[in-house]
């Protein structure tokens, strides 16, 4: 069997992987799209991207990913400290590539996790001292993952020259969207849910070509003049284009010679056009598990505050990517030893919750005068500067500083004893 070469493929502008592909040596085949669906149509990995609702889904998640900081913590006896002398922190806080910021590079990773359920981002490091100096995500068509008769797993990676690198799994610092069991990718919804998709690609289509014929619907064309089988095609052709040209001129058509036109098609309102497409919004929006009030369908809008909205779609939508993420920043981009020692990243998601300056104010009361936050601290929530004094933790009783209120109890106790 002739085998296909895949060079002229290409995804966003990344040379697909370098392998070969057959019925036999199926790698690869799942980049190339779901395929036909029930509705008649083909489902790749971009068509989720030209249905509004999933854009909408996708860039929602993305774009708030990207907007939330990510540091690189150290653990301390006193709690924890950002690790700013570390070199590994200005990558993932600033910038991880001479071409991307950190924004657009948390942005890209979720979109190839939503999109294509995996994502990956080789690391380069000195030679010499094995510092990590740049972290460049690519196209998953562009790695090839592979499992060795020892077990191992190694990844291959093809530059744009179409040269294929070998890699662990450090170097090449995958992200594993949600899959199955023994599965070393995770799934892509284009290819699980693409019944679903191509329903929504064939309603909008529908919806376009019914309302580009300026809403005619089929119909048949019936006559009392015997125009016999080889005149048919040409009074097809000859009566729609009579129809464009009346409904263009703005005027009614007149048909003659007994001529009548019998519609066969559902009408809209039968067919519940209007209420198939808002279920489909909702169908995608559970694929991507956004709320619907995120993307624009108020009908059922359910919450009361934005901190509530916030925090319904941090715990049940945002998590599982920022988690996801960390662990492979974790296992990737530290060392063991730096992990037993306490090192670890972490997406700071505490803007996202932040809620009104009314709920933010009774908070930091509470906080306060429970001894469990400074006014620095508080000011450093938000970005304001620190002040000086502003390091004492206060008690509730006369908001004395704490250890003031203990040596005054040690003092007390001495003196009555």
């Amino acid at each position: 069997m002739n085998l296909i070469r895949r060079s002229l493929l290409h995804a966003a502008g990344w040379v697909l992987k370098g392998t070969d592909l057959s019925l036999t040596s199926p790698q690869g085949w799942e980049i190339l799209g779901g395929g036909r669906t029930w509705a008649n149509i083909n489902v790749s990995d971009t068509t989720q991207l030209q249905i509004t609702t999933a854009w909408s889904a996708i860039r929602l998640i993305a774009e708030t990913v990207g907007t939330l900081p990510l540091h690189l913590y150290r653990t301390t006896k006193d709690g924890r400290e950002r690790a700013k002398d570390d070199p590994r922190y200005p990558l993932v806080r600033w910038q991880p590539c001479d071409y991307m910021t950190a924004p657009e590079w948390k942005e890209a990773m979720v979109v190839s996790l939503a999109t294509l359920g995996q994502a990956y981002n080789p690391v380069t490091r000195f030679e010499s001292t094995g510092r990590i100096i740049e972290i460049q995500p690519v196209h998953k068509s562009r790695v090839l993952p592979e499992v060795l008769a020892d077990g191992s797993l190694i990844y291959w990676l093809t530059d744009r020259k179409g040269q294929r690198k070998r890699l662990t799994r450090r170097d090449i610092m995958p992200i594993r969207g949600f899959g199955g069991v023994g599965q070393i990718e995770g799934f892509a919804p284009h290819q699980i849910h693409s019944n679903s998709l191509g329903l929504s690609v064939a309603l909008e289509k529908y919806a376009a070509e019914f309302f580009g014929s300026g809403g005619q619907p089929l119909g048949v064309i019936t006559t009392d003049v015997d125009f016999g089988e080889s005149n048919r095609d040409a009074i097809r052709k000859g009566f729609s284009n009579y129809l464009k040209t009346s409904r263009e001129k703005g005027e009614h058509p007149v048909f003659d010679g007994g001529t009548k036109y019998q519609p066969i098609s559902t009408p809209n309102n039968e067919s519940q056009f209007i209420e198939a497409r808002k279920l489909q919004v909702a169908e995608v929006a559970r694929i991507y598990r956004v709320p619907l009030h995120m993307l624009m369908e108020t009908d059922k809008a359910s919450y009361n505050n934005t901190e509530q909205a916030n925090k319904h779609f941090l715990d049940y939508t945002l998590l599982s990517y920022l988690t996801r993420i960390e662990a492979s920043l974790n296992s990737c981009l530290l060392e063991p030893g730096e992990r037993a020692a306490g090192m670890y990243f972490e997406f700071d998601v505490s803007n996202l919750l932040r809620g009104d300056s009314s709920a933010r104010a009774d908070q930091y009361l509470k906080l306060r005068q429970a001894s469990a936050i400074t006014g620095n601290e508080i000011r450093d929530r938000e970005n304001l500067p620190r002040m000086e004094g502003g390091d004492d933790l206060y008690a509730p009783l006369n908001m004395a500083p704490v250890d003031l209120l203990r040596d005054r109890y040690t003092q007390d106790n001495k003196g009555g004893s």
